[in-house]
């Protein structure tokens, strides 16, 4: 009787067993697509896009910048320059034609990508005759890149003068493809990056570069 027991009971617990691990599996494979259809969700259903936090510092003026721009100078000098500590917005950046705006932070850390657009710190400021290489996620301030076209141009607005950049190329490229960027270059370059394609759900390998060429701001004097 006992043994009779034992049996009905593994026939029982043996399948239970076996069908929460297989959910517990299937769970943790499904985590980054629920976590993305989760964010996807809760942007489709807010009024625009994610609020500001006041958590991060802001050098960034509209009234200095408007006034910068005004009087649009062809050089300033690097004294004259606040330079942003880590997780400061220090301009914003902004492609009329397809609506793309956002702010623009020093650093790229979570918190930062929540809140605009991040720069990585290896890179330089506009003005400074190198690569600006900034990025964002694609389900947030930077959707509005799957519209871009060469030609585009891309404004960014700093508190020392506007600088603009022509959309020279667009590519796609795996995550740990290193020949997308060159932070070594002596002529000014901006590129933002973000995740790609626009329309998959989940962890993405490919990153979607848009690189464009400085037509115009002031250049900054005494780097040297």
């Amino acid at each position: 009787m006992k043994d009779r027991i034992k049996q009905i009971m593994a026939y029982f617990y043996m399948p239970l067993f076996f069908t929460l691990i297989g959910y517990g599996i299937v769970y943790a494979a499904s985590l980054p697509v629920l976590d993305t259809i989760i964010q996807v969700g809760n942007i489709i259903t807010s009024d625009g896009t994610p609020d500001f936090t006041t958590e991060l510092d802001v050098v960034y003026d509209d009234d200095t910048a408007s006034k910068a721009a005004k009087n649009q100078q062809q050089s300033i000098n690097l004294s004259e320059i606040t330079m942003p500590s880590y997780g400061t917005q220090y301009a914003y950046i902004s492609c009329e034609r397809i609506s793309f705006k956002a702010p623009v932070f020093w650093g790229d850390n979570l918190s930062i990508l929540n809140n605009g657009v991040g720069q990585y710190i290896g890179s330089n400021l506009p003005g400074f005759n190198s690569t600006i290489l900034l990025c964002g996620h694609n389900a947030t301030y930077c959707l509005p890149l799957q519209y871009i076209t060469e030609g585009d141009i891309i404004t960014v607005k700093t508190n020392y003068g506007t600088y603009e950049y022509e959309v020279a190329a667009i590519r796609v490229a795996n995550m740990n493809d290193s020949s997308a960027y060159d932070l070594a270059l002596d002529t000014e370059q901006l590129i933002i990056y973000t995740c790609y394609p626009f329309d998959m759900l989940g962890d993405k390998v490919n990153r979607m570069y848009v690189y464009g060429t400085k037509i115009s701001g002031p250049t900054v004097n005494g780097l040297n």
